[in-house]
């Protein structure tokens, strides 16, 4: 009896409890049925994630597509702004270690002060197999040289420099048999020294003449070269032109580096800056700057260091033969312009490093 009464109390105070929690459990249920009605429907979420997903993929195309702009911007600039003008022509190689080197000087009385002293270096240095050969005609243009061409004029003197010296080959010839008289490995041009700083007087005349040369050769291949003549010294009658020697240089610069851009011609003998060079040499100061008549090169001092020139320039890269075994002793025992021991190595620099910068008067003529 006690049991079953004990049973009843214990039911008593279990009931309620057992009701509230089946109550709190459907309030539950009915709150959460409630939040899943509020969720909006799974279509509604894919396209507001697709709508996301589209504008992303925008924005990133767009983003790439500058990227991408600015890098092709990066790498064409470059390609347009250092473009090289290479010229008219294609200019080949100076021939290495040619069993003959025969080289063609079309020119005027600059082109004989350049070579006049070549046979002394030739000779010093066993050279047997070089021959220079220059068409002569005092004062001649470039433009003059076109004509006298056309015309078949024989108005030129032929004179050629080797390791036997100096001799006149003809006295009255026309540059049109020269041209095809020897199968030349090089020929150098030279403009008329008064015009050399007026690019104007260069063209048509340098290309029309390099056409002429080119269906008259009998070599296979010739490199063109262009030697680049020096300023006139201040007492020169017509130095007014250019007002002074320094800015007669400039302006042969000038005019020799738009020659080199339009015509190809990449092969410069840099007579004016070896020239301008040993002007800034106390030592080497002669009577007149250089010249013999405030023009023409001086007779030894001067004639020697165009032939280094001409030979650094052109000869040497050839033969692979060094300036600097040339020990030459070079014009009159006792005249202060005699090339000798005390001022040779002066000289050779003052070519070399106009060879080496062929616009540039440079800071270590001296060591």
């Amino acid at each position: 009896m006690k049991r079953f009464l004990l049973i009843i109390a214990i039911l008593a105070i279990c009931l309620p409890n057992i009701a509230q929690t089946k109550k709190t459990t459907s309030s539950k249920t009915a709150k959460k049925t409630v939040v899943v009605v509020k969720k909006p429907s799974t279509t509604s979420a894919k396209k507001a994630t697709d709508k996301k997903d589209a504008a992303k993929k925008t924005t990133e195309t767009k983003t790439t597509a500058k990227a991408t702009n600015k890098e092709v911007a990066k790498e064409t600039t470059p390609a347009v702004s250092t473009a090289v003008n290479c010229g008219y022509l294609c200019n080949p190689p100076l021939p290495y270690l040619p069993s003959k080197l025969d080289i063609l000087f079309i020119g005027n009385s600059f082109a004989i002060d350049t070579s006049t002293a070549l046979p002394e270096i030739l000779n010093c240095l066993g050279l047997s197999n070089v021959n220079v050969y220059v068409l002569y005609k005092g004062g001649c243009s470039m433009k003059e040289h076109y004509n006298y061409y056309k015309n078949g004029d024989k108005v030129y003197e032929l004179w050629q420099y080797n390791i036997k010296g100096e001799q006149k080959l003809e006295s009255a010839t026309s540059i049109n048999y020269v041209m095809c008289r020897f199968p030349y490995d090089v020929v150098v041009f030279q403009q008329y020294s008064l015009d050399s700083g007026d690019y104007t007087s260069y063209e048509p005349y340098l290309s029309k003449i390099i056409q002429a040369y080119n269906i008259n050769k009998i070599a296979s291949r010739t490199t063109f070269a262009f030697n680049q003549t020096w300023s006139y010294s201040s007492k020169h009658k017509n130095i007014a032109k250019y007002k002074n020697p320094e800015n007669m240089y400039k302006k042969i610069c000038e005019s020799v580096k738009k020659m080199k851009a339009a015509s190809g011609i990449d092969v410069i003998i840099p007579c004016g800056t070896a020239v301008q060079n040993a002007r800034n040499v106390s030592s080497l100061v002669t009577d007149n700057e250089f010249t013999r008549d405030n023009q023409h090169i001086d007779t030894y001092m001067g004639r020697y260091l165009l032939a280094c020139t001409f030979y650094e320039a052109i000869i040497a890269p050839c033969l692979g033969r060094n300036i600097r075994d040339d020990f030459t002793i070079y014009g009159k025992t006792g005249t202060n312009n005699q090339v000798n021991n005390s001022n040779r190595r002066i000289l050779q620099n003052c070519a070399r490093l106009a060879v080496a910068n062929n616009f540039e008067v440079s800071e270590f003529i001296g060591e």
